[in-house]
């Protein structure tokens, strides 16, 4: 039974909602966060302390006590800790022993792998415990499993808002998220799999800048402990495939420096897959020879559209190894996203913070624009430059154009109101001559521009991505949608790797306390019945290399001939007498 305390502290966890982006408060924090961020990602990289800080070998899951293992589970999830409705939905399934998909038998990961974003809307130490580590508590228990599942995470922007302090103290010291363990000493990592298997995390701090530390790194890595042919699963924060094609190209330049870097450093080996968050949706893209690039950024913050930027084909790879990928999966599908972008309309229910900041803009409207002068001229020309900055474009000419649209919107709609509320109150706008009058006609506006405006806007934002194909994070951010979860599972076995893309299509809105829960179990149960996982799609498999050729500059055989697992239960990189500790191992560190 659950006693009174638990119970309380579990019911209070239901609490946490998803972030509300557009109120006055939000709208703030979230530009005190960008700035605070940008200067401290110039002046101080905490990555460069990490990299003097002690050696972090790769961490080896190739053997299991002693002997080559066949087979390993692994969960990937990304852009959790929002609304604990939809973090907490994915926690439990990440929790469970055994999930059956589409008939097929699956099991719960020896390792969890978290791309980015892991809390909302700031990465504080309060906002890591109440968003993230107390639902992954209550989906999976830490004294209800005797073996832990392994823990690794990459940051990404929103865990550098206070430049990795939070992140690190977190997944950084040797810490547990309910059962899951981390183990990780750096925000980057490396993991050896089976049948010549690696995944990569990368850090690709604030705009993809990977600091040469990193690259040395992993560069250092190839040449020492992989060998020809082995494939490798790369793992970042942003799909630069997507973002970078559409907005920034140095998204893609940096991280195709890093790939070809990878592969000066070890020619034989191939990036077979690419793996991001940071978009809160699943897509697929394919090549015509079977690498992927997979989106799966459905960890528990709201849904983003798939239906936005064309990117039907999109091209990844560094240098003369850059290919098309053919989008080949979408969830929620194209159809459905733009579905429920028509949510829109009823922007102004979702968005009840919206309403201060229409209500100021339309009663400073109401002032200025009924008389004309310079007052007038330079309110109208503040709201055209905010109007157009927010604009969501990479063309100049759509940007003013859309922009001085949707400002001219909302200024012809305040004077409206302004004439509507003098002709009611049955005085002329252009010369108000008492407070009274002034009073009365401001208040009007302010009360009927809230709603006005923020339809105003709601409309503007279902047109802009419906019709021009804009505005996808803000149109999908103000519906703070919970649904259309989703997470990956992959297995490597003796064929290959096997990608299952996982999806909840509906969340549960109320939860209550699980009684007699038997060990391993959640603690938190849906009301109105069990969770329904689905297969996005088929699973998809990237075979093993045809075989695995010993390299012919690395360490001698015997170092490759197994690696153990250290009784504390770490992965280590080589075999010694001497004990556990990387020193006394001789673990080369990249």
């Amino acid at each position: 039974m659950t006693d009174r305390r638990d119970r309380e502290r579990l019911e209070a966890l239901q609490r946490s909602t998803m972030t509300s982006w557009y109120s006055p408060f939000q709208l703030a924090r979230a530009a005190l966060d960008l700035t605070v961020s940008r200067l401290i990602g110039a002046r101080g990289d905490f990555r460069l302390i990490e990299a003097i800080a002690g050696p972090q070998p790769p961490f080896d899951y190739a053997v299991q006590n002693g002997l080559t293992r066949d087979e390993i589970w692994i969960d990937y999830v990304a852009d959790t800790g929002d609304g604990f409705n939809p973090t907490y939905a994915i926690a439990s399934l990440l929790a469970r022993p055994t999930l059956s998909l589409g008939g097929r038998e699956t099991r719960r990961g020896e390792v969890l792998i978290m791309g980015g974003d892991q809390v909302y809307p700031s990465a504080t130490r309060q906002a890591y415990w109440t968003r993230l580590v107390e639902p992954y508590a209550a989906a999976l228990p830490k004294a209800d499993v005797k073996e832990p599942p392994h823990l690794f995470a990459i940051p990404g922007n929103h865990d550098w808002y206070d430049g990795l302090m939070s992140f690190m103290r977190l997944f950084g010291q040797k810490r547990t998220l309910g059962a899951w363990k981390t183990l990780q000493s750096r925000s980057y990592f490396a993991l050896r799999l089976p049948h010549g298997f690696w995944l990569l995390g990368v850090d690709i701090h604030l705009e993809s800048d990977i600091d040469q530390p990193q690259i040395e790194y992993f560069c250092k890595l190839a040449r020492h402990d992989m060998r020809d042919g082995d494939r490798v699963v790369l793992c970042t924060a942003e799909p630069d495939w997507v973002k970078g094609a559409i907005y920034n190209p140095d998204l893609q330049s940096n991280l195709a420096f890093f790939e070809k870097q990878l592969a000066d450093a070890r020619p034989g080996i191939e990036v077979v897959a690419r793996v991001a968050g940071d978009l809160h949706h699943y897509r697929r893209h394919e090549s015509e020879d079977g690498r992927q690039n997979i989106i799966a950024g459905g960890g528990g913050a709201f849904l983003h559209p798939t239906h936005g930027e064309p990117v039907a084909v999109v091209r990844s790879g560094a240098g003369a190894d850059q290919r098309p990928y053919t989008l080949k999966a979408s969830f929620p599908s194209e159809s459905e996203s733009r579905r429920l972008t028509w949510r829109n309309l009823l922007f102004a229910r979702y968005n009840l913070g919206f309403w201060p900041v229409a209500a100021f803009v339309y009663m400073l409207s109401s002032l200025t624009l009924p008389r004309p002068g310079p007052g007038a001229v330079a309110w109208v020309l503040v709201v055209l430059l905010v109007f157009i900055v927010f604009t969501d474009t990479h063309k100049t000419w759509y940007r003013r154009l859309a922009g001085s649209f949707h400002a001219l919107a909302h200024l012809g709609a305040a004077l409206g109101l302004a004439y509507a509320g003098g002709a009611l109150l049955g005085v002329d706008v252009r010369s108000l001559q008492s407070m009274w009058s002034i009073i009365g006609v401001t208040l009007f506006v302010g009360v009927t521009g809230a709603v006005v405006g923020s339809t105003l806007m709601g409309i503007y934002l279902l047109i802009s991505l419906n019709v021009a194909r804009r505005h996808g994070n803000e149109a999908f951010s103000a519906l703070q949608i919970e649904d259309y979860k989703n997470f990956l599972r992959i297995h490597v076995h003796r064929d290959g790797l096997t990608i299952y893309p996982v999806g909840l299509r509906r969340v549960p809105r109320a939860w209550k306390v699980a009684e007699d829960r038997r060990p391993g179990e959640p603690r938190l149960v849906p009301e109105g019945g069990a969770l329904a996982p689905e297969l996005i799609e088929e699973p998809v498999t990237i075979p093993s290399a045809p075989q695995h050729r010993r390299p012919d500059r690395s360490t001698p055989a015997s170092a490759d001939a197994g690696l153990r697992e250290c009784p504390d239960g770490e992965p280590r990189s080589r075999p010694s007498a001497a004990g556990c500790s990387a020193a006394e191992d001789g673990a080369r560190e990249p």
